[in-house]
């Protein structure tokens, strides 16, 4: 177990010091049965099932022991409380890291904010899980924030260090990932943010709950599935793998490792390899694979996706992937910046960079660059929750010696509730 139970409301979260001495972990299943005069069995269940739990405590000690007397006495308030209990990783729901949302909404689990707008809708993919959704942003900047409900935010305490990881297919572009700090009352009060997939930050004083965003940085659409937010966890998140290779990805070296059309490459003083494309001209710019007759291998399955350095991203056009299976034919292509996925018979693949003609020169260096594979089939952390809970049981055996408690307490999920 990576640590205790946190129990307490919004603000006042506590970490008790002991482990459990019995932690029973179920379903309350609701699950009606039917037994026909002819003996046939049906059963009839809901959709889904609140969680139940109970801990007991050998020799608490007496703080922790009086936090729990006021969460169960409602002294503080009606409630419910917050759990985030021993076993628990994933603080995302089961679904939500999933990318899924039941009942024809994805209101329950994102929303977007910040630099336009974009549409969350049910997904188009091929072979996509039921209920699936995508994040289709209308510009490179607009924000998805993971929303949890009951509150404005997932609950924290100072001190704690957090983790938050973007969906998988998002992991192969340009994104950033933040986390957004608010107080118990939910109000803003500062993020932490980095340029990449995953971001690691201590909570900071104040802080009661958090928002974790992401930013996908390209028009495009984006499978909503594999987040992963966590809180004092050794999980290391999957991680692309830059196909090009280490000169290549640098900028730098022998400028056979690219061929061009229309434009011109040089080296500059510092070893780097510059394009150059004349004014009113268009060109094209290919990554080669030298050995491979120009086509790379592709890892496996999973998603592929650019990341060029800024200048050569805001001059360029189209990003072209072709996909082509074993014996070298066509499968098909993709022409947009987005992380685009690998057919199911691809083997090898080329990727070229267009420009399109303009009135000025251009001319910039080719590196820092990525191009960046995903292994979808790579296990995620599986959500978890952290639901909201009512207190429903609650037994308090003084011990002996004084002060110390022997306590019992029964916790069941409110699925509607306000904090």
């Amino acid at each position: 177990m990576p640590r205790n139970l946190w129990i307490g409301l919004p603000g006042r979260l506590r970490e008790l010091s002991q482990a459990a001495t019995a932690f029973e972990r179920g379903a309350e299943l609701g699950v009606t049965q039917f037994t026909s005069l002819g003996g046939q069995v049906t059963t009839v269940a809901p959709q889904r099932t609140a969680r139940k739990t109970k801990f007991t405590f050998d020799r608490l000690s007496e703080d922790d022991a009086a936090h729990l007397d006021r969460l169960a006495r409602r002294i503080d308030g009606p409630g419910p409380v917050v759990v985030i209990d021993p076993v628990t990783r994933n603080l995302l729901d089961p679904l939500q890291a999933e990318g899924r949302s039941p009942g024809g909404s994805a209101a329950p689990y994102w929303y977007s904010s910040g630099g336009g707008t974009g549409k969350l809708q049910l997904s188009t993919r091929t072979g996509a899980a039921r209920d699936a959704y995508e994040w289709k942003p209308d510009s490179a900047t607009t924000q998805l924030s993971w929303h949890r409900r009951p509150g404005a935010g997932f609950p924290v305490a100072p001190g704690m260090t957090l983790r938050f990881t973007l969906p998988v297919s998002w992991r192969v572009g340009p994104c950033a990932t933040r986390l957004h700090w608010r107080d118990a009352a939910g109000v803003y009060l500062s993020s932490a943010a980095v340029t990449g997939h995953t971001l690691s930050a201590t909570v900071p004083a104040g802080a009661a709950l958090v928002t974790p965003s992401g930013i996908a940085g390209e028009v495009g659409t984006y499978p909503l599935d594999g987040a992963v937010l966590t809180i004092d966890d050794p999980h290391i998140p999957t991680a692309p793998v830059n196909l090009l290779s280490a000169d290549q990805a640098a900028g730098r070296g022998a400028t056979t490792q690219w061929s061009t059309v229309g434009l011109t490459l040089s080296t500059d003083a510092g070893g780097f390899v510059v394009a150059s494309l004349p004014a009113n001209t268009s060109g094209s710019l290919t990554f080669e694979q030298e050995g491979q007759n120009n086509y790379r291998p592709l890892p496996g399955p999973g998603f592929l996706g650019p990341v060029l350095p800024p200048a050569l991203r805001a001059r360029a056009q189209y990003c072209h992937i072709g996909y082509f299976n074993a014996s070298g034919t066509f499968l098909t292509f993709s022409d947009g910046w987005a992380p685009s996925e690998v057919p199911a018979t691809a083997t090898h693949f080329t990727c070229s960079i267009t420009f399109a003609s303009a009135t000025t020169a251009f001319s910039t260096r080719l590196g820092p660059a990525k191009l960046l594979h995903i292994d979808t089939t790579a296990p995620q952390l599986a959500g978890d929750g952290c639901p909201a809970m009512a207190v429903t049981g609650y037994t308090d055996s003084p011990a002996r010696p004084l002060p110390y408690r022997n306590i019992s307490i029964d916790l069941t999920e409110v699925t509607s509730a306000s904090i």
